[in-house]
């Protein structure tokens, strides 16, 4: 046997034949099965929580920004939804934003997200709020002032703006806890300090912006992280709407909770 033939015969020896190449494709499609589900999950979750904290981030900033020019936002006039985004909101957080109207959707197919309980969102949000898009995102806004002193003489008058942003656009599904979450600016002081008095809340003061809802910040934002989930206030599960969903992701420091309703 010659050298040439003997590096030939060598060669066809190392060969692999059909029947391993397909098992080894079938080994790596059954592996790839299990853990890309796991992977692509896990993606998810991260892009989400990465673009929370992003809008909440930026939103507080223009915040901040608005007031170097429209002076302390407990100041501000607080008694309509439209005025008070595209006057103190909007112009510090885009430099181009859209008004929508109906006929022309915000998310998606449509005009509204779903609650997470799928339920239809209130009607003060869709046929009374302003609806906008912004950098990629779409935005929800409702100012509500209720004054307090004459039917509660220890409250100040109630005011407060729910932004409710979908973080991707109308990419959808544009579900409320989903892609959808609720940011709150409060301007509210209980004289007396509060209904609830923990280290989150020593004072009854409720100024600033918050994930979650004005219910969820009183029964929520000052109580354990497992009330989202059950009981009082219970905001964050599936037979509810959604809205302190995002405040569950914050006080489960930027992580998303194990009783978490829902698959991001």
């Amino acid at each position: 046997m010659t050298v040439q033939n003997i590096k030939i015969y060598s060669l066809q020896n190392r060969a692999f034949t059909l029947a391993e190449v397909l098992t080894t494709l079938g080994v790596i499609g059954i592996i790839a099965a299990m853990t890309l589900p796991a992977l692509i999950g896990k993606c998810s979750e991260f892009i989400t929580i990465n673009q929370l904290k992003y809008v909440y981030s930026d939103l507080s900033n223009a915040i901040k920004l608005s007031e170097t020019v429209n002076g302390d936002f407990r100041d501000w006039d607080w008694t309509n939804s439209a005025k008070f985004t595209e006057t103190y909101i909007l112009p510090y957080l885009s430099n181009n934003y859209t008004k929508c109207k109906w006929g022309r959707p915000c998310f998606g197919k449509n005009y509204d997200f779903k609650n997470l309980n799928n339920t239809n969102v209130a009607g003060y949000i869709s046929a009374l709020s302003p609806h906008y898009k912004y950098n990629g995102k779409t935005m929800v806004s409702y100012v509500n002032n209720i004054p307090r002193p004459e039917t509660c003489a220890k409250c100040t008058d109630i005011k407060y703006a729910e932004f409710f942003i979908d973080i991707n656009g109308d990419r959808g599904p544009s579900i409320l806890g989903k892609d959808v979450f609720l940011f709150t600016l409060f301007n509210y002081t209980y004289n007396t300090g509060g209904w609830v008095l923990t280290e989150l809340c020593p004072k009854g003061e409720h100024y600033g912006l918050h994930l979650g809802s004005i219910a969820g910040y009183w029964g929520g934002y000052c109580r354990p992280l497992e009330d989202m989930f059950t009981g009082n206030p219970g905001t964050c599960k599936i037979t509810s709407t959604g809205a302190d969903c995002g405040l569950a992701i914050e006080k489960n420091g930027w992580k998303i909770p194990a009783q978490y309703p829902i698959k991001l």
